[in-house]
């Protein structure tokens, strides 16, 4: 693949992995990760790639109708890892009100290509700010 071929194959994970937890397709999340990837939440103990297809039923994502959208703002690539750094807005909504808010955050995701496709070796992000709708 060429250099933006591998950037464009970097994105389109990113996405899928978006509209995954979108429409709260537990089953699928972690097939996005390599075998030993971790998946380090703010605030959260790191979860390992067992951890999330074993422990992870998808009643956080499904009750609070979470949402995420990734914003890429830069990619470096070498033949085996890419590193992403990205911001997101992560929506929900309150379990007893219903109202819904909005949380942005810094992402950083290392990228590891196994048998020619990219895979989440480890991913990290930290809130930085509520966001105003």
């Amino acid at each position: 693949m060429s250099f933006q071929e591998e950037i464009k194959s970097v994105q389109q994970l990113l996405t899928a992995y978006a509209d995954t937890l979108n429409t709260a397709n537990i089953a699928l999340i972690s097939a996005f990760y390599t075998a030993d990837g971790l998946f380090m939440a703010d605030g959260m103990k790191t979860f390992t790639t067992q951890d999330l297809s074993t422990r992870n039923n998808g009643n956080y994502i499904h009750r609070t109708k979470f949402h995420i959208d990734f914003t890429v703002e830069d990619i470096v690539l070498d033949t085996r890892y890419a590193f992403v750094q990205a911001t997101a807005i992560a929506t929900t909504h309150d379990l007893l009100t219903g109202q819904p808010s909005a949380k942005q955050s810094r992402d950083f995701f290392v990228l590891r290509k196994e048998r020619k496709a990219w895979k989440i070796y480890r991913y990290m992000f930290n809130y930085v700010a509520a966001h105003q709708h």
